[in-house]
Formats: C-alpha cells, sequence, structure tokens
C-alpha cells in the first residue's frame, strides 16, 4: 500500500498477485524444503497466501519461519531522518520540489518527483555511517540482509530448495552480494523490481549464484504487473 499511512500491507491488488503466484506454482508442482520471510505483514501476508495454496494442493510448503535479516530497509526514518537537512543542503532537491509541489499528492508526477527525491536521500544515506539514533545505517541493513543469506546456505545443503519472501532492498543486496555490484548500483535495481516477482539463486559451498532475476511468468495479464 505504497503512498497509505499504514503501508506495510499487501493491497487487494498485490493479495492478487501473491493468489495469482501460488496457483502458479501449483501448476507446476513446486514445493519447498524451506520457507521464511522477515518480520513485515506484507511479506509474511504473502507468505501465507502461496502457503495456503500449495498446501491445499498437496504440495511441501512447511510452516514458514521469521528471519528479521530480510525485513526491508525503514525507508520512511530515512527520509524522516535525511530529507530535512537535504532540502537545506541540495539543490537537485530543491529543484525537484520548485517543479513538483504536488510531491505525495498521489499523481503520477507526484510519484516520479519522490522516487527522485528519494534517489537523492538514499544516495546520502549510502555515505552515511551513522544516519540518526533510530535509523539503521545502510551497512548494518547490508550485514544483516547478508548474514540471512548465510544462515540459510549453513542450514540447508546445497540441492534444497528454500523460499524467502521479502521486498525489494533486501533483493537488491541479495544482487549485490551474488553480483559484487556496488551500493549504489544495488539499490538503483530496486526501482525495476515487480511485485510478486521470482528471484532465483543457487548457492553451494563456495558459490552464491544469480540463475533469474525478476521473473513474472505468472502474470500472463500486462496489467498485473506493478512496482513497489
Amino acid at each position: 500500500m505504497f503512498g497509505t499511512e499504514d503501508y506495510d500491507r499487501l493491497s487487494p491488488l498485490g493479495i492478487s498477485q501473491s493468489t495469482i503466484l501460488g496457483q502458479y506454482w501449483a501448476r507446476r508442482r513446486r514445493g519447498f524444503d524451506a520457507v521464511f520471510s522477515g518480520a513485515m505483514v506484507r511479506q509474511k501476508q504473502t507468505l501465507q497466501t502461496v502457503g495456503e495454496i500449495l498446501q491445499k494442493a498437496g504440495l511441501s510448503f512447511p510452516e514458514g519461519g521469521i528471519l528479521t535479516g530480510f525485513n526491508e530497509y525503514d525507508s520512511r526514518g530515512i527520509m524522516t531522518y535525511l530529507y530535512p537537512r537535504l532540502l537545506e543542503e541540495d539543490q537537485r532537491i530543491r529543484e525537484v520540489v520548485k517543479r513538483y509541489p504536488g510531491i505525495g499528492d498521489g499523481s503520477p508526477e507526484g510519484r516520479r518527483a519522490f522516487q527522485h527525491i528519494f534517489e537523492i536521500v538514499l544516495e546520502r544515506w549510502l555515505e552515511d555511517p551513522n544516519p540518526g539514533p533510530e535509523t539503521e545505517s545502510f551497512l548494518r541493513f547490508q550485514d544483516r540482509v547478508i548474514a540471512g543469506i548465510e544462515r540459510i546456505r549453513s542450514e540447508y545443503a546445497s540441492g534444497k530448495t528454500v523460499a524467502v519472501f521479502t521486498s525489494g532492498g533486501a533483493i537488491s543486496i541479495a544482487l549485490q552480494h551474488a553480483l559484487s555490484l556496488s551500493g549504489l548500483k544495488a539499490l538503483s535495481l530496486q526501482w525495476i523490481i515487480k511485485n510478486s516477482s521470482i528471484t532465483e539463486f543457487t548457492y553451494s559451498q563456495d558459490r552464491f549464484t544469480l540463475t533469474g532475476f525478476n521473473q513474472t511468468p505468472h502474470l500472463e495479464d500486462e496489467g498485473m504487473i506493478t512496482y513497489r
């Protein structure tokens, strides 16, 4: 529910996307050896929606575990801390605000302007080792996502199939981990990650390899494809 006060929940469209994903995996007889999500409501809702469909189809879908390492970064906290400072310091942000006074009004122009500003804020977040007493730094966010990945690798041998229901920022860090990307490049990828898309990795004791990114074979209707 991007742009609403109660953001951390699936929209009706998000529930439909998750349902279609579960139905797609059920048709393909896809089961899992282990299942995890972050602790965020929308992540757990996606897991539950998909899981109910696969379990009804008689497929393996164990009880989902919670790994907080896969929580999304705190976009609201980052904006609250950094935006007022950058509004004074960064001419790029002042120019966007001047051109689009309706930022946050829900219009396409307002959403694009917000994204532009947020990208600038994230650049500063990447550079700031201590962005406020209640705001997680990028390095801490990066470390906890990678710790979640490494925990799965250590607990589930190569050849096991593990599903993780998470969010765009965490997926971007997984891509960074697999492809040795810069932090800025990794976070830039989150803007093209589709809701309910599938990103796949294979791993062994010494390798963590990307095998598929941002796939939506289950969303045959292009009108079902959304971002954020």
